[in-house]
């Protein structure tokens, strides 16, 4: 009955040992199964995230690239009309020209232009600027900006007066080039941003605004500033480049 008794014990303590054993391997199995798909999970994830980066990064880009070549299809439109009026000077004082706006633009009648530091105030016949006290009485054309005071009489500060105007002559135009075209026969159109046009052929003169320096057609760039003098039918025989 001893050995029986012992040998049932045995049995017993077997089948309890067996299925621990059992039981340890499949949670060592379900452990190791989570440990592997966690991994799965977290290399899918850092996966995803390079390409998230590249698209926000393609965006970016996109963005950027969309922007320069919005500035650049832009750049014309953004660029000043100044508003040409001409009439006659009636007085100078104090760093002031009065004028009688004879244009049907602006205000008409009397306007006091005051001259500022950026100013150009220029002699029709050479495009030299001159002094207030070189101003003579008589035809005038200013090109101003968009803000004129409320004042009697109105006050405005222009980018140029073109003042001293021979009788019998035609002024020289102030221009802002929006549009450049080469024509067939070799000469060059130029469309300014109030809309007029100038053709400037091989045989104009083409000189700098106070400056020694050596300056052709191919300065003439959208954007450019310049002085022209042309004749009845636009053609220029003379232009002159301001510094940008």
């Amino acid at each position: 009955m001893k050995n029986k008794y012992r040998l049932l014990l045995i049995a017993t303590l077997m089948s309890m040992l067996l299925f621990g054993c059992a039981q340890n391997g499949d949670s060592q199995e379900e452990s190791m199964q989570t440990e592997a798909e966690t991994e799965v999970e977290t290399e899918a994830d850092d996966g995803d995230t390079p390409e998230a980066g590249a698209e926000e990064t393609g965006i970016e880009v996109e963005t950027e690239t969309g922007e320069a070549m919005q500035e650049e299809t832009t750049a014309a439109s953004d660029l000043a009309t100044p508003i040409r009026i001409w009439g006659v000077v009636t007085d100078t004082y104090d760093g002031v020209i009065v004028v009688d706006n004879q244009s049907d633009v602006s205000s008409a009648g009397e306007i006091e232009l005051t001259i500022g530091e950026e100013t150009y105030v220029l002699d029709a016949s050479t495009g030299l600027p001159v002094s207030l006290d070189e101003v003579e009485t008589g035809s005038f054309e200013a090109y101003l900006g968009p803000e004129m005071t409320m004042s009697l009489p109105p006050q405005t500060t222009p980018y140029v007066v073109i003042v001293n105007i021979p009788e019998d002559s035609r002024t020289p135009q102030y221009a802002i080039a929006a549009e450049l075209t080469e024509e067939n026969d070799g000469s060059l159109s130029l469309t300014a941003t109030d809309g007029r046009v100038y053709r400037i052929p091989d045989s104009a003169r083409i000189t700098p605004y106070l400056t020694k320096n050596i300056v052709t057609r191919d300065d003439i760039r959208v954007g450019t500033t310049c002085l022209i003098w042309a004749d009845d039918d636009d053609e220029a025989q003379t232009v002159m480049i301001f510094s940008e």
